[in-house]
């Protein structure tokens, strides 16, 4: 991909039937580079880009760039080595993980996870969660069962199943679907339980070796790691947004759910072994199901890293973007990169708005808000308004911005003048409103 490095190769052997190795397009569509770093380079000029965006058709490579900064001290560039944070993105890989166990017999998904892991909770009318079931978000395990202080700490697959018992399920297995990474991590301690070896070790032998994944890897404590892009968020500034490292996160509390780091190439490989079907026909189906036009993909985020792995289908292209810079210009850019890939026209990507004064007491809406079970927390932390780890600002017309999504809030009141919901309005305009419940002491 860059100079001096070894090209992309295709797997040996299963995955010959891609056609020979990703290669470079040479000048094919040269437009589309054009029009692609007109729409980004002013961000990362910006600051509110840094990352790598790779794209391929039919295996060849039609447009790669890193941006920004692996370290913004040091002033080292990202580059197309460089290896981040890919978060939910791991998830699939563990689901590769499981269907390569289930098809040789030595994981049975439609079995109760009590059966691997014993004293699992069941459900509040008895019923047992199945290994499917965590594997479709549908087993009532909490998405998070972790504080900020505890993914400071070396949490193992096994600790997070014991948090998971403590807490219990939250609806009746299969009752309804609620996004667990918690879940997906209790996965990764069945797989523990089934292979008598750390998760680590299982992933990279059976999902990152043979899909050459070679600069992969699930090592997130304090070692060092090479190549790594270090993780910042778009905070909030005096006037404008401004950059701020990402805290310091032990990332194995979330082993098999967002876990792994990698680079661009890494990613291309893995869709490469799916779409071979090197991970079970189920993964290689949904990488192939597609009307004309229509995506399919992966996202994920975590403590300053966001990542998306996508295909198109129909014309046989894939999309990686990685950024080591949590920022609303990666959704927009994302979505707007696959405009551009059908040929569509796309608008430029707007600055954040500026700060303005306080026009409301800030500490009033500190507090709980929205569902008991998994609340969204608005807290004041060292003079910043903070939602759920996220800063945001007061701005125009009586409304708050968060940097790191884009998204605007405003806090509905009694005509008494209290605090009683919180509103959001999304990108494109959707507003989702959340009853406070709690103020604290």
């Amino acid at each position: 991909m860059s100079s001096g490095r070894c090209g992309l190769v295709v797997l040996a052997g299963l995955l010959s039937v891609l056609g020979g190795p990703i290669a470079h397009a040479g000048s094919a569509r040269p437009s589309l580079a054009t029009r692609i770093n007109k729409l980004v380079a002013p961000l990362a000029k910006a600051d509110l880009l840094s990352g790598v965006i790779v794209l391929t058709r039919r295996g060849q490579i039609i447009f790669e760039q890193a941006y920004g900064f692996a370290s913004r001290e040091l002033r080292v560039p990202n580059t197309l080595n460089s290896r981040f944070g890919i978060a939910s993105i791991s998830k699939p890989m563990t689901e590769a993980l499981v269907s390569v166990l289930a098809q040789q017999g030595r994981l049975d998904v439609d079995a109760p996870v009590e059966q691997y892991l014993p004293g699992f909770p069941k459900g509040p009318k008895g019923g047992l969660p199945t290994v499917k079931q965590l594997l479709n978000h549908e087993a009532g395990v909490p998405h998070r069962v972790t504080s900020a202080v505890d993914e400071m700490q070396a949490l193992q697959p096994v600790d997070i199943v014991a948090r998971v018992r403590s807490r219990g399920l939250l609806f009746e297995p299969g009752s309804r679907q609620l996004y667990s990474s918690a879940g997906f991590t209790c996965l990764a301690r069945v797989v523990e339980l089934v292979e008598g070896r750390p998760f680590e070790e299982v992933l990279a032998d059976r999902i990152f070796k043979p899909a050459r994944m070679r600069s992969a890897t699930s090592q997130t404590d304090r070692r060092l790691m090479s190549d790594r892009a270090l993780p910042y968020n778009l905070v909030t500034g005096d006037v404008k947004t401004a950059v701020a490292q990402a805290p310091y996160k032990d990332l194995r509390f979330l082993t098999g759910a967002g876990s792994v780091f990698a680079t661009a190439e890494d990613l291309l490989h893995f869709i490469q072994a799916v779409q071979a079907g090197a991970f079970g026909s189920q993964l290689r189906a949904w990488s192939y199901r597609g009307d004309a036009g229509e995506w399919r993909g992966w996202y994920g985020r975590t403590n300053g890293y966001e990542a998306s792995l996508d295909i198109l289908p129909s014309e046989s292209v894939v999309f990686v973007f990685l950024s080591n810079l949590r920022s609303a210009a990666n959704w927009q850019i994302r979505q707007r990169v696959q405009e551009l890939l059908l040929d569509r026209p796309v608008t430029s990507i707007p600055f954040p708005p500026p700060r303005v004064q306080d026009f409301e007491p800030p500490l009033a809406a500190v507090g709980s808000y929205g569902d008991p079970a998994d609340p969204v927390e608005i807290e004041m932390i060292e003079g910043y308004l903070v939602r759920d780890g996220n800063e945001f600002y007061p701005i125009a017309d009586n409304l708050y911005y968060m940097p790191v999504s884009g998204s605007m809030m405003r806090f509905h009141r009694t005509p008494e003048g209290v605090i009683d919901s919180l509103v959001t309005i999304w990108p494109g305009g959707r507003e989702t409103v959340l009853p406070k419940l709690t103020t604290p002491g």
